[in-house]
Parts: structure tokens; sequence; C-alpha cells
């Protein structure tokens, strides 16, 4: 039996919660555990009724209790209820072997808990070391170790060893194409969207998926309707699936198409991107077809309901810097009609079929899929992070795009800064280390810039800041405080 059918096996038959860590991590209640997180072995995580935060980067070896609950004084007849209290590890903390946090402790950013130390509830500073029983705050003994800040990307995939171990384990089987673990992915990522099996197919990128929307809703000849302000991909589908493209301006002040001209249009079929990961509501007249591009909208809802889900199919992209990644490319397809969905799948499998059907190979391989399916685990992670570092720049009082209207909930792929002047923004950035861009320049507009007075404007005004799960929160605020001091 390989790993993952022993931590299957053993959740199934005790209290232990499935994690990304080890079988033998016990894991009460819902913690905040953020990227690139190692627990050993027989450590517990307990955060029933009470927070626990485990910032990015922290290293928690084996045979370590953090606890929110004391039950002590409880048991004694001191007290009615448990005592519970939030735990706080910030980034870059190592906790050493056989230690205990107490409900109230808060550990400073690249800390050091030595093995074996009961750490009480109360604030330890950064860089220190914490030692012993009773324990001995060292504070700044670290600071001299402190490196200066490294340069910024605005863009990176977040990786760890889940992703190299499943990777691995796909190289070791032998069985690299579409297989089992594609059909997995698939699967999940239905029951991620709230679907049954069977409406989701995994695709070798997000063009792809948009180009087989088109051929299963019969788009050649007819008009394709589209915003000019979003990525040459849908251009690119339209032109492949044999259709007529038409195009459309944004909304004012706002990423997103306008969908009252796009009513006007009369066009046959609409692609309708959620840009930057803000959703709109889609409204479609009797007898028109809906895509909606939800490219950089995965986990984003209107009304509740899952962005891809409005429409007659919904497309995502798994591109290396998009919300997820299955390993550099790849996407999905998804549609509430299981036909449209079959269709869909009838055409990615190309060969070895007895009639003469025009299809072609727009599969993912299983070693693809096995990446995706640890990255659409650690997904809701990756969207509580990106919105963490969007309430910084938000709450440092930068002018940022949002959602305009009532139920819209926005997944944050980009931090879209409006500026009167993007380019000396762009370039104080970059004297201080962090690469930012403006997310969509006039010259890649999909139609004359004359013709869209809206995407033009908003072309002008934008700077796109750095804003993914890696990105560490004193980076964020150091990007925040650059900005604001112009």
């Amino acid at each position: 039996m390989d790993m993952e059918g022993f931590a299957e096996a053993f959740s199934r038959h005790t209290d232990f919660q499935p994690n990304r860590f080890h079988p033998l991590v016990w894991i009460n209640g819902e913690p905040e555990i953020g990227n690139n997180v190692y627990i050993g072995g027989m450590s517990e995580v307990n955060a029933k009724h009470c927070r626990v935060r485990i910032g990015d980067n922290c290293d928690i070896a084996s045979f370590v209790s953090i606890n929110c609950a004391d039950s002590h004084r409880k048991s004694i007849g001191l007290a009615d209820e448990v005592d519970r209290k939030e735990i706080i590890l910030e980034e870059n903390v190592f906790v050493g072997s056989h230690s205990v946090i107490k409900g109230g402790a808060r550990i400073g950013h690249h800390s050091v808990v030595a093995a074996g130390t009961m750490v009480e509830g109360r604030d330890i500073p950064p860089y220190s070391l914490v030692i012993g029983n009773p324990m001995v705050v060292k504070e700044g003994y670290y600071r001299t170790a402190e490196k200066p800040p490294g340069p910024v990307p605005h863009n990176r995939p977040t990786l760890g060893k889940e992703e190299e171990h499943a990777a691995a384990r796909v190289i070791r089987s032998g069985r690299l194409a579409q297989g089992k673990e594609v059909q997995a992915l698939e699967a999940e990522f239905c029951a991620f969207l709230g679907l049954e099996p069977g409406h989701a197919v995994a695709l070798s990128s997000g063009s792809a998926a948009l180009f087989l929307a088109l051929e299963i809703l019969g788009a050649a000849g007819k008009s394709v309707a589209f915003p000019a302000y979003v990525c040459a991909a849908l251009m690119n589908a339209c032109r492949l699936a044999q259709a007529r493209p038409v195009l459309l301006d944004n909304l004012p002040g706002s990423p997103n198409a306008d969908l009252a001209a796009l009513l006007r249009s009369g066009a046959d079929i609409a692609m309708v991107p959620h840009m930057y990961g803000i959703p709109q509501e889609i409204r479609m007249p009797a007898g028109s077809r809906l895509i909606e591009d939800c490219a950089q909208a995965l986990g984003a809802a209107v009304g509740g309901v899952p962005a891809g889900l409005q429409g007659d199919a919904g497309v995502y992209s798994f591109y290396a810097t998009k919300l997820m990644t299955t390993g550099g490319q790849g996407g999905m397809l998804v549609s509430r009609d299981k036909a449209l969905a079959a269709a869909a799948r009838d055409f990615r499998e190309f060969d070895m079929r007895n009639d003469r059907k025009p299809r072609f190979n727009l599969q993912l391989t299983d070693l693809q899929a096995a990446v995706g399916r640890e990255q659409l685990r650690k997904l809701p992670a990756f969207l509580k992070k990106r919105s963490d570092l969007f309430a910084i720049y938000r709450n440092a009082g930068l002018r940022l795009l949002t959602p305009a209207g009532n139920g819209l909930q926005a997944v944050h792929y980009r931090a879209v800064h409006l500026s009167e002047a993007p380019a000396r923004v762009i370039a104080a950035l970059e004297s201080a280390g962090i690469r930012a861009i403006n997310p969509l320049e006039e010259w890649e507009l999909l139609g004359d810039a004359a013709d869209f007075p809206n995407a033009s404007q908003l072309c002008r005004a934008t700077v796109s800041l750095p804003i993914y799960p890696s990105l560490s929160e004193a980076d964020a605020r150091r990007i925040a405080a650059t900005v604001k001091a112009l």
C-alpha cells in the first residue's frame, strides 16, 4: 500500500482528518495553515472552537503539540468550561520536537523554538530563540541572520513537496499519459464546484478549453461576442473555431465587458471573462449561448453560484501562474449539461475511433493531473492567502479594482491599483526590487483602441501588484507602503 492509500485507510479507522502533511498528524478543528509548511508525524494541531494560525514557511518537527485548549481548571472543578485561547505562529517559525505551544502564544516571525520547550501564552518578538521549561526568550537572537529583502517577482507558482511527491508517484508508476489521475482530477474538480462526476473534462490548456467550448456549441459560421480588453486566447479560439468575432467595450472603470452592449450585439454566442477574479452576473437572451471564461476566477461566485456555471460551459486555465496549476499548462471545461461535457470528452478522445468524425488530441497527462490534484486541495488556502494580501493593500488605502454589485464573491487573482501615473508607480517599485506591471497594455487590445474608449482608458490607468500565495505579508506591507508614499 502506498502512502496515499495508507493515509486514506488510517483516517477511515481513526479520528485523524486527512491532511497534506503526514497520516499521523492529528488536526482538530480548522486551523489556518499557510504555504510551504512542514508538520512531522505524531504532532497535533488543536484548533477546535478557537483560531490557530500557522504562517508560511514554518517547520514543525515531530511530537509537537500546538493546542489552543487548556482543560486543567475544568478538570479540578475550578472552571465550568475549557479555556481556549488563540495561537499565532507568524512566518518562518521553526518548532523543535517534543515542544508544547499553549493557548495565547503568539510567536513572531523568524523565531526558533528549541526542542522540548513549553511555550507559554504570551507574545514572543520576531527573531527570538525560545528555550526550556519554564521557557526563556532570547529576543533578537537571530536578528543578525536577517537577510536584506530579496527581489519580489510580479507572479510565481506556489508549489511544495506535496506536488513533488505526487509527480514522483506517477513517474514511479510508469503510467504518464491520460489515465486514473486525470479521472480523479475531473471528479474532484466537479466536487469543488458542487457538480456530480462527469461534468468536467480535463484538457491540455485553457486555450484548448475555449476552442472546445466553441466547437461543441457549433460556433462555425456564427457570431461570437467577447471584450477587446482580454487575453488574445479568446480571439485565437474564435478564429480556430471558424466563428465571426464581435468585439465589445468594457464597462466604465471596470475590467469586465459591457453586458448591455453584448445584448445589443445580437451575437449567437458570448465568451465572457471574469477579469482579474472579479465576477459579474450574466443573463443571456433566449436562443443565445454563453461560455464563461474563468481562467482568472476559479473559486469566485455570483449569488452563491460558482463562476463557470451561469451558462452553457465554463472554462478554466491551469497555467503556471494561475490560481492553481497542473505543472505549467492545463485547463478544464465544465458544463451543467452532461451531454455537452460528453461531446467535449468525445472530441478529446481522438484515437482508435471507428468513425470519421474530426477530433484532436487535447489531453492532459496523469503527471500534470497529479500535480493539479494537490493544487486543488490547497486552493482554499491559496484563495484565503490572496484575500489576506488584498486586505493589506486595501487597508493601506490603495485604489483597487473590486466588484460592483451585490452577491459577487471575488477571488484575488490580481491586485490592480488605479493610478494617474502608473509608469511612476512601476518605476518606484522596481527601484525597491519589486516587479509590478501594467496588466494589459493598450497595444494588447484585440481591436483599435479608439473603438473601445473605456478599455483604452483602463489600459492607461492600472498597475498590477504582486499577489500570490507564496508572497509574504511583510513584502505586501512593503509594497503597500512604497505605493502609498508616492
